[in-house]
């Protein structure tokens, strides 16, 4: 039976293998956290076959390898785990900066793996595994970023994982995923961290937190997220996060100066832009933009990566490799 490891049992690892085990595939699944605590979480949750203390022991024998700790983490963990990945395997990643992964696995892995960059667009701001939520992954888009060595057996079998838990694929290229990820992720979470301190550092916060409802709540919800994650998507992915946020700030004064106006703000002014804006929150809640479906032609459809993939590697006359038999580029 075919083996999926996923180095990292925290919110977004635990919730993965909740999610696969809960689809049609059929499959083993074996996790690895460095962290004692989210291994016992994640062994609790039910979605492992077995969760191993030591990185080798995972990686080990395994067809699908998944890099779900944190992004600073991930060259190390690619570094110490290169001696003990299976010929042929499939490695990929949830990390939310694909430039820096991308290099790393270029730089670090062995040729005989494929590496294909990922990242599910799906999350909450609580971590660890015992916030693990298998559904939260339908309907949201998945974005694959293959690399440029990566076998087309590889990418389909990914793209198989995505649709298998009910994501939806959507192919990128590295910068265009840095850049638009940094528009829709990094920025609300650094708007919603600079709420937090604008209001909390207020000589009068001690009032202004009783006041504070939902409207607050839901704006200041992200800087509950994981710390560590914050950081690490920050320090990989600096320069479109600052771009977006110059972006943002124009804007920010462009609505200062709308209500700094000499004599008053213009109240027709004023209401255009927050209609223009209900109007655009509006299409894109109907679903009103570009077709999410990017997937080439030339990469296998679900079933055609079906048949290839997840049929067992050891055993099989010819030990045919789990995904894609025998083709090769």
């Amino acid at each position: 039976m075919t083996t999926i490891a996923i180095v990292g049992t925290g919110l977004i690892g635990t919730s993965l293998a909740l999610a696969i085990k809960c689809s049609d595939l059929q499959v083993d699944i074996v996790g690895t956290d460095y962290d004692s605590t989210a291994r016992s979480g994640a062994q609790k949750s039910g979605a492992f076959k077995k969760v191993e203390a030591r990185l080798s022991s995972a990686i080990r024998g395994a067809d699908v390898v998944v890099f779900a700790t944190p992004i600073m983490a991930m060259r190390e963990m690619m570094e110490s785990a290169a001696h003990d990945f299976e010929e042929g395997c499939v490695v990929t990643d949830v990390g939310s900066s694909k430039k820096v992964v991308m290099q790393w696995a270029d730089e670090v892995l062995p040729k005989h793996v494929s590496f294909v960059g990922g990242h599910p667009m799906a999350g909450r701001e609580l971590s660890g595994p015992q916030n693990a939520d298998g559904t939260m992954f339908k309907g949201k888009a998945y974005c694959i970023v293959p690399s440029l060595t990566a076998e087309k057996t590889a990418v389909s079998s990914v793209t198989t994982m995505a649709e298998a838990i009910g994501a939806k694929p959507f192919f990128i290229g590295v910068d265009e995923h840095d850049s638009f990820v940094a528009a829709a992720s990094h920025l609300p979470f650094m708007m919603s961290i600079a709420l937090m301190g604008t209001a909390s550092k207020s000589a009068n916060w001690d009032d202004i937190a009783q006041l504070a409802s939902s409207g607050f709540g839901d704006l200041s919800r992200l800087a509950s997220g994981d710390p560590v994650m914050h950081r690490d998507i920050c320090v990989t992915n600096p320069e479109p996060i600052i771009a977006w946020m110059d972006s943002y700030i124009r804007e920010l004064y462009n609505l200062r100066s709308l209500l700094a106006q000499d004599g008053g703000p213009d109240p027709d002014a004023v209401e255009h832009v927050f209609t223009e804006a209900m109007e655009a929150r509006a299409r894109w809640q109907a679903g009103i933009f570009t077709n999410m479906d990017r997937i080439h032609t030339e990469i296998p459809s679900f079933a055609e990566s079906m048949s290839e993939m997840f049929i067992g590697r050891r055993g099989v006359e010819a030990q045919k490799k789990i995904f894609g038999k025998d083709n090769k580029k």
